[in-house]
């Protein structure tokens, strides 16, 4: 009854949604920037038709597939910021300075598309090919016919129910498990990354890998959060400060938020020095659970370890039903055939009705109907074929320790099997003397007790440890290695097989050692908290970030706090190698 009343509530939430969203405008096509490729133009079988959507980091279009005759979407690699469009449709860096980071973000953009090729889940978006043209790079995906959440929150208010709100995420918790189970973070959820069909299918759009690509290499946090989303750790480049999948349960608590209070809440770092978020099991919601508002309050805890751990585990204080098995990949299927190949081993386990046109290399005993062999054909010719296959092996054997002691660098062939000995005595030997097994048994103890060892200096030769191979790997390996040591094993083996090796990594080390010298580490204690500059780029705000490397030189420090006159200092790195900025913002 439970299963059936789920079963009804699925399907009520896609009929909802169908409803709610079947006399919605059709696809609004976009003005586009001189960015973005014009209606018409041909990229391989495709003809870009519109555009549906232009961000910092790419355009996404409209395009008609000539070959197999469908409609579909293109994403095109453009970040504005570093690049345009030339006269003859090509992308072009604006500077040289800008360059390795549009060539970063290029390389993150094709590795997402490779990634998300490889799935086929619902609620991943379906990646079907992506090539490299026009100096860029471009994907072609499903084109899917619905809203953002954000849309329907906006202009479908009355659709967010809880079991709407269960029904869909639901759906996008499943497609997140299954990107953990390949080992692989969204961090970009957010509820204009998320869209509702018309059939009620969710889908989880693209990762930003090349947003957050730039974002890192340009420092520039703010170019890769999105405030109210990101946890605290995203704002952090803190090893005690891991990213997992309590970051990406986060982020969905707080769309989840979004949904209910129709505003985000309020952004992590500012709740690290002063919480104002009101708690939604501390409100008055009309038709939500305590237990659900409860699961969305826990998944939204500042601190990481606070937070659910799995997808599961939020799966279940939400009091949504456990995942389908629709995981699928590539490895996924892999994995399903084996599991199929498994089975069909116990199907060919079951009797078979006739056996009578099957033919085997050896009889087949008859069963009775307590289930014992009763051929008493086969029973009487059993004992005296193996006791002549017996006979055989120990003449064979003793011929042999002879020989081997006239020849001892002759290489004998194997003994006959006893299966195959006992085939051929059967038809050569009618009647085996059973009493002749007892004396050969004996010689063939004494042969074999009797036979020299083999020699093992060989195999003792290949098994003794190299100790300048063990020395190597050692030092290889290690991150920590000093020029001390490296010099120790270059003494030691001057003229060893890895000699080149070392000195080239002895060079690396130096070469590290002296740039860490050189490089300040500076600790940042800023009250209550501040956005950190260096040099004029965006480092993040402190805290949660804690301490910076500098490389050597003079460097600005300016850190600021909406309301308050910005701190500004200057720093010298390769006089000393720590120093510390103390500042507090207040109105005293």
């Amino acid at each position: 009854m439970a299963s059936a009343s789920k079963k009804k509530l699925r399907s009520e939430s896609a009929l909802n949604t169908e409803k709610a969203l079947a006399a919605a405008a059709p696809t609004a096509f976009h003005a586009g920037t001189e960015n973005c490729l014009a209606v018409g133009t041909r990229l391989n079988d495709f003809e870009i038709t519109g555009v549906l959507g232009e961000g910092g980091f790419g355009i996404v279009y409209l395009a008609f597939d000539h070959s197999l005759q469908r409609t579909v979407a293109i994403k095109e690699y453009m970040p504005g910021a570093l690049a345009g469009r030339s006269a003859d449709t090509s992308v072009t860096v604006r500077s040289e300075r800008h360059k390795a980071t549009f060539e970063a973000g290029l390389k993150s953009f094709i590795n997402e598309a490779r990634l998300l090729a490889q799935f086929d889940h619902p609620s991943l978006v379906k990646v079907y090919r992506f090539w490299e043209e026009n100096k860029t790079a471009y994907m072609v995906m499903r084109h899917y016919d619905g809203h953002t959440l954000k849309q329907i929150v906006n202009k479908r208010p009355k659709l967010v129910t809880e079991a709407w709100l269960r029904f869909i995420f639901k759906q996008i918790l499943e497609a997140l498990d299954t990107l953990y189970r390949s080992k692989i973070l969204h961090r970009d959820i957010s509820p204009d990354n998320i869209i509702v069909q018309k059939n009620g299918v969710a889908v989880l759009l693209d990762f930003g890998s090349a947003r957050q690509i730039i974002g890192d290499m340009t420092q520039g946090m703010t170019v890769i959060l999105k405030p109210g989303y990101a946890p605290i750790e995203q704002y952090a480049d803190d090893v005690e400060m891991p990213q997992g999948s309590w970051t990406d349960i986060y982020a969905l608590a707080a769309v989840m938020y979004f949904a209910i209070m129709k505003s985000p809440p309020p952004i992590s770092v500012g709740r690290v020095v002063k919480d104002t978020m009101l708690p939604l099991q501390d409100g008055e919601h009309a038709g939500f659970s305590a237990k659900f508002l409860k699961g969305i309050d826990h998944a939204l805890a500042i601190q990481p370890q606070d937070r659910p751990q799995s997808m599961d585990e939020f799966r279940q204080l939400l009091g949504i039903s456990s995942f389908a098995s629709v995981r699928k990949s590539r490895k996924g299927r892999e994995e399903h055939a084996a599991g199929m190949a498994e089975g069909q081993d116990h199907v060919h386990a079951l009797p078979v009705k006739d056996t009578s046109a099957v033919k085997t290399h050896r009889p087949e005993a008859k069963i009775a109907e307590g289930g014992t062999a009763v051929s008493a054909k086969s029973g009487k010719l059993l004992v005296p074929m193996l006791a002549l296959a017996a006979v055989l092996i120990v003449v064979i054997a003793y011929l042999a320790s002879r020989q081997g002691a006239n020849k001892p660098g002759q290489t004998l062939l194997a003994a006959p099997s006893p299966a195959s000995t006992a085939a051929s005595a059967a038809q050569s030997v009618p009647t085996p003397v059973s009493s002749a097994v007892a004396v050969p048994l004996e010689k063939t103890a004494t042969a074999a007790s009797n036979a020299a060892p083999a020699p093992a200096s060989v195999a003792e030769a290949a098994d003794k440890p190299d100790p300048e191979k063990l020395a190597w790997d050692k030092l290889k390996d290690d991150n920590t290695v000093t020029p001390e040591a490296l010099n120790a094993y270059l003494q030691q083996y001057p003229q060893g097989k890895f000699t080149e090796a070392a000195q080239a990594r002895l060079k690396e080390v130096k070469a590290a050692k002296a740039a860490a010298a050189s490089k300040l580490n500076l600790k940042l204690a800023i009250k209550p908290w501040g956005t950190v500059f260096v040099d004029g780029v965006q480092q993040g705000a402190s805290p949660p970030l804690k301490h910076l490397s500098l490389a050597a030189g003079k460097h600005k420090i300016r850190v600021t706090n909406p309301g308050f006159p910005d701190f500004i200092t200057e720093v010298e790195a390769g006089k000393t190698t720590t120093a510390t900025i103390e500042h507090e913002f207040t109105n005293k």
